[in-house]
């Protein structure tokens, strides 16, 4: 087995800048608690999204959403295989995560379609042992930055994995009211807030990982996600 601890960052801003910057910032802190900790990043900068319809197609034709945009690329890295760790950061649009973000979390209905489709040929994601943390980067300090953070919170929560905090529920940073793309680098806090996630996210996920891998060498036939517990 990999000693390897994965960790996927992701910003959804529609731009490189002052979420991409924190999100970075995130993913080098997570670096620092271990070699074995490897990092990937994704940018939805200039990406197509395309928000779920329902239109079924998922079901009616037994594959992931065929809808012809960039979603199964920025995805993919998410289930195949799956990440010990997630981070994911987005700008605050109108007190909560930008559309591209609300667009991404709804187009993974089709990863869990086996759940209430048996005849559909592909398994959900086991994220059971997955961590996730969440950054969001506002204009304004009071202005739906604890919102968006607790809207990637519920995605997390909504798909069965671990989540941990930072400073309070998430990284929240600041733009300090300037249009600059790197105006959050000036924030101290939003940038300690992001080195203490990051480094939580990695830690976590590195002790959640030793915990599976010791049952996997004990031989044990506790399947990922579930408890051997009696209750």
């Amino acid at each position: 087995m990999s000693d390897q601890v994965r960790i996927v960052g992701i910003s959804s801003s529609p731009r490189h800048g002052n979420t991409e910057y924190l999100v970075k910032v995130a993913l080098d802190a997570a670096c620092e608690t271990d070699d074995d900790i490897v990092t990937e990043f994704i940018s939805f900068a200039h990406k197509r999204i395309e928000p779920c319809t329902d239109c079924r197609a998922c079901v009616k034709t037994l594959q992931f959403c065929p809808k012809d945009d960039d979603w199964m690329e920025l995805v993919k890295p998410l289930f195949a295989p799956e990440p010990n760790g997630i981070i994911i950061g987005s700008p605050v649009y109108f007190f909560d995560v930008n559309s591209m973000l609300r667009a991404f979390f709804e187009r993974c209905t089709c990863l869990k379609k086996q759940k209430w489709y048996s005849e559909f040929p592909h398994s959900p994601p086991d994220w059971s042992v997955t961590v996730g943390g969440a950054i969001a980067v506002g204009f304004d300090r009071n202005g739906g930055v604890e919102a968006a953070l607790t809207s990637i919170l519920r995605w997390y929560l909504t798909n069965g994995m671990l989540c941990v905090g930072g400073l309070y529920i998430g990284a929240a940073g600041w733009q300090g009211l300037q249009d600059r793309l790197d105006a959050v680098s000036d924030d101290g806090i939003g940038i300690s807030a992001a080195k203490d996630l990051g480094k939580r996210v990695a830690v976590t996920a590195h002790r959640v990982k030793a915990g599976v891998d010791a049952l996997t060498a004990r031989g044990s036939t506790t399947r990922r996600g579930e408890s051997s517990a009696r209750v």
